[in-house]
Parts: structure tokens; sequence; C-alpha cells
């Protein structure tokens, strides 16, 4: 018996399209059929994860990220070792610094040129 296949349940669910007024803010809207492309449908979701966020933690979302964030370090440093996270981190702040330069915005160049300057 452990050699038969036994046969999975599905479950399908008949979704009508969501009005306006129910979807997130900034949320796309479904096609004519009620479907959703692969791209909708992740903005719809990150959209609807956002809203979330800000409706769970009003005024704290920057402490959210933040915990976020941190939590994401721990679990590099636990699973990489501190050395290789430290390099992971470092070549992530040298890859956003370069973007914001390229952007015309060198918030991370400035600190670092006050931080390494004779003053």
């Amino acid at each position: 018996m452990a050699d038969e296949k036994t046969p999975r349940a599905k479950i399908e669910t008949e979704e009508r399209p969501r009005p306006a007024s129910e979807r997130p803010e900034g949320a796309p809207a479904p096609a004519d059929d009620g479907s959703y492309t692969v791209g909708e449908a992740v903005r719809d979701g990150s959209a609807r994860f956002l809203a979330w966020v800000r409706r769970t933690f009003p005024g704290h979302e920057h402490a959210f990220w933040g915990g976020v964030l941190g939590f994401v370090v721990a679990i590099l440093f636990l699973v990489l070792g501190l050395f290789k996270a430290l390099v992971i981190v470092v070549l992530v702040v040298a890859g956003v610094a370069v973007g914001q330069a390229l952007d015309g915005d060198s918030r991370i160049v400035d600190l670092l040129r006050r931080i390494f300057s004779r003053n």
C-alpha cells in the first residue's frame, strides 16, 4: 500500500474582482476577465502588505523595518559567520553609495567625508 499514490485534495475558489473601494491604495485593477498578470499580483500583494504595516504600526513603520533588517542581519551572522556577513553588509552599503552618487544624492559619501576629515 505504500507504493500507491494518494490523490491530493484540490481547492478551487471563484474569485471576483474587487471594486476599487476594496483594493489597497495604489493596487492595480484586474483585467476584464478578472485575472491578474504576475506583476500586477506582486504589486497588489506588496501594496496590501505595506497597507497592513501602516495599519498595524501607525507612526512606527520605520521601527518595524529596522527590526526586520536587524533580524535579517542576525540570521546572516548566524548562518555565514561574522566576517562573511560584515563583507556582505559593507558591499551592500558601497552599492547603495554608488547608486546614490549616480542619482546625484551622495549622503553616504558625504557622511564618510565628514567622519574621515581632519577636523
